[in-house]
């Protein structure tokens, strides 16, 4: 079984997440429901396409320090040197880069964006923006400390956001508005994540770090490999609405990038546990723990998929009359919404099987990831041109789905790890029947009798947890929650103690 300490500190930091993730998740509700209803299917359109691109460039400009510099820090760490200097000069490079890229990005624009010229100077911030949070954070986060991420993610990003586009729209801006809404959120969530920055390691031991230029021309050389995986999973995220925006309209590309917002609910749940597990491993890499790497990287799996099935079944079952609150013209996204959230399933379950992989053979996560994003392309252009937004879906369930096996395979193949097992096999029946009661009460109870479905819905998921609970839990699972509880209790005596 994998550490309790480490392990304590996995869940330790999703339950801070999912704090901000409660947070985020009714900020993007409200959200995508007035920018459907006051801005349209074709705003939303561009504003996906806009922040396809800012990401997609903001993540090159990252040059992989969300993940490499965990790494670095840790084996500062280990021969006593200062992580303080290398935050610094993480950060000097990634803004660097990222400022250039920006410059550059400008003369692009204007084919993105043919009738947004006045934007210009405001989307020249976004890139550095996005690239100084992600670095900054991950900094953060090699201290164990979450609530940065929780604040910056959590709240005043997508709050942000919120508050942005309502305040634009007062003005009677409706063209470019959430694009402007968008760009002052990612400022707002890099100066927050700035004031976590300078709380966690003190500005006077950042400011006196002195960094080296020739330690920060080494920093690309270390971590190009980690940034090449993760620009390649960036793009996996964004690519499809730049293709299905040469074959469909703005509205089609609006519909896709709404179900995409409503599908980030689910996928999200790997997101608590990642910003902690990355440290851990990092750590139990440079100590040579492979027995409990594959301990936690089983574990955390698995209860990845059990949280995912609870969330996308209702939404698969009721898709279509939930994307109606967002817009009548919305509902006809249902199947997307569907196919999406399965794609959503099979990478969430699997994507932290890239971690160790990263840390081991630096390699193969940039070739799998290049090859499906090949697949990606390839598939979605198709497929889009035949079906439309549908095809696009599509094509992206298949590139994740080989993503996923490709990954597994590598594992089992370089670290021995086997992350499937038959202990999915209970969650998997029990979610069927979670299905199957769900999908009886749509077809028992009309659609206009939504205060009976709602309780409905929250009883069969209390239904769903109580047999997981008695059924599903491994003996590791039980020993670690015990564990916790202990642990937790003990914390308390301590407390009163100490009062």
């Amino acid at each position: 079984m994998a550490g309790i300490a480490d392990v304590r500190d996995i869940v330790r930091g999703a339950q801070a997440l999912l704090f901000g993730f409660g947070g985020r998740s009714v900020a993007r509700a409200m959200l995508i429901m007035i920018a459907g209803h006051l801005f349209g299917a074709a705003e939303l359109g561009v504003l996906g396409q806009t922040a396809a691109y800012a990401e997609i460039v903001a993540a090159i400009g990252v040059l992989g320090l969300k993940r490499s510099l965990l790494d670095m820090l840790s084996h500062h760490t280990e021969h006593g040197k200062s992580i303080e200097q290398r935050v610094v000069e993480a950060l000097i490079v990634a803004m660097t880069v990222s400022v250039g890229l920006s410059a550059g990005l400008i003369l692009l624009w204007p084919l993105v964006l043919p009738a947004n010229a006045n934007l210009l100077p405001l989307l020249f911030f976004a890139v550095p923006a996005i690239a100084f949070t992600e670095v900054a954070l991950t900094a953060i986060k090699y201290k164990r400390v979450i609530k940065w991420d929780v604040w910056s993610r959590g709240f005043t990003e997508p709050w942000g956001f919120l508050g942005l586009a309502l305040l634009v729209y007062s003005f009677g801006i409706i063209e470019d508005g959430l694009v402007m809404a968008y760009v002052g959120s990612v400022c707002i969530s890099a100066f927050t994540v700035g004031i976590g920055l300078f709380h966690t390691y003190g500005a006077k031991n950042l400011f006196g770090a002195a960094p080296k230029l020739q330690n920060c021309l080494q920093i690309p050389r270390k971590s190009v490999p980690v940034g090449i995986t993760d620009l390649g999973v960036m793009m996996l995220r964004r690519i499809d609405i730049l293709i299905l925006g040469v074959f469909v309209s703005d509205t089609g590309v609006g519909l896709y990038y709404m179900v995409q917002q409503l599908a980030t609910v689910p996928q999200k749940v790997n997101a608590l546990f990642e910003p902690m597990i990355s440290p851990v491993i990092a750590r139990l890499h440079n100590r040579l723990d492979g027995n409990r790497i594959r301990a936690t990287l089983v574990g955390i799996c698995r209860w990845v998929f059990i949280i995912q099935l609870a969330i996308s079944i209702p939404m698969v079952v009721y898709g279509d009359r939930f994307l109606a609150l967002f817009g009548a013209e919305f509902a006809a996204g249902w199947l997307v919404l569907v196919i999406i959230l399965l794609a959503e399933l099979v990478d969430g379950v699997f994507i932290t099987t890239e971690t160790p992989l990263v840390f081991a053979n630096p390699r193969i996560p940039p070739s799998l990831i290049v090859m499906t994003l090949i697949i990606e392309v390839a598939l979605i252009a198709l497929f889009s041109k035949v079906w439309g937004v549908e095809g696009a879906a599509l094509g992206f369930l298949i590139a994740l789905s080989a993503l996923a096996l490709g990954r597994l395979l590598m594992l089992s193949k370089h670290l021995h790890i086997q992350v499937i097992t038959r202990d999915y096999l209970v969650p998997l029946m029990v979610g069927s029947l979670l299905a199957i009661a769900l999908s009886a009460a749509r077809f028992l109870i009309p659609p206009e009798q939504i205060l009976i479905t709602l309780p409905i819905v929250v009883f069969s998921l209390i239904c769903y947890v109580l047999l997981i609970r008695k059924f599903a839990l491994t003996k590791s699972d039980r020993v670690l929650l015990r564990a916790l509880g202990q642990k937790k209790r003990s914390n308390g005596k301590s407390g009163k103690s100490r009062s």
